[in-house]
């Protein structure tokens, strides 16, 4: 399930983070936390949490995993990493899987929240394969893209100004992107039937019911 939300974070959280990522000393080379084949085809910058980018990364990780629509989604267990990166002129990201742990924690599902706007730049696209189609994805700066983390997926290069993203990698409670996706339409369901006023509570309290135990059943 590939998922796009929108403002996830407000355009005062964007600036925040843009303005903090002029600092000096705030990016480094991208290529060292990649691993294997990736390294060859990463050529970007970053800042991870533990440098000078920490309490930005600290603030934009609560509102991802505090942000409803990821909670039903992801049903996050943990975060693997969080990061920013940063794309300029010639600078792209090839064709590549992520790793299936990062730091010891398994990858589920990875995503870019992006903190440049469409305009700002030529190219940059996140390219992400599905079943022999591709999704090219260049969001709003402030919205999301939640994806599986077994996919084949790239950055195009960019041709014109910076791609500045915050990128990073979600555990799971639930292995199975099949009973995610199951999980995350009864979510939807509910909350259909709630803002139409429709149906009895008790029908509402009944699909509640199912979703508790379908996820006490299939949950780790």
């Amino acid at each position: 399930m590939l998922l796009q939300i929108e403002n996830l974070i407000s355009r005062p959280m964007v600036e925040a983070a843009r303005e903090a990522a002029v600092a000096e000393g705030f990016w480094s080379d991208g290529r060292a936390t990649a691993q294997g084949r990736a390294r060859a085809a990463k050529s970007n910058e970053q800042a991870l949490i533990a440098g000078p980018a920490k309490g930005l990364l600290e603030t934009l990780a609560r509102a991802i995993v505090d942000n409803e629509t990821v909670k039903s989604a992801a049903r996050p267990a943990a975060l693997a990493r969080i990061m920013l990166n940063r794309y300029g002129e010639g600078m792209e990201y090839g064709d590549h899987v992520d790793a299936p742990y990062i730091d010891g924690v398994r990858t589920d599902l990875s995503f870019t929240l992006f903190l440049s706007d469409p305009d700002e730049y030529d190219g940059g696209e996140l390219v992400i394969d599905s079943a022999g189609a591709q999704d090219r994805i260049k969001l709003p700066a402030g919205s999301m893209v939640l994806y599986p983390s077994t996919s084949l997926h790239r950055v195009t290069r960019v041709e014109r100004g910076a791609r500045i993203a915050c990128v990073g990698w979600i555990k799971s409670r639930l292995r199975s992107a099949e009973e995610r996706a199951i999980l995350f339409e009864l979510d939807r369901i509910g909350a259909d039937l709630a803002a139409a006023n429709a149906g009895s509570g008790p029908l509402r309290e009944r699909l509640a019911n199912v979703r508790n135990n379908l996820l006490r059943r299939w949950g780790e």
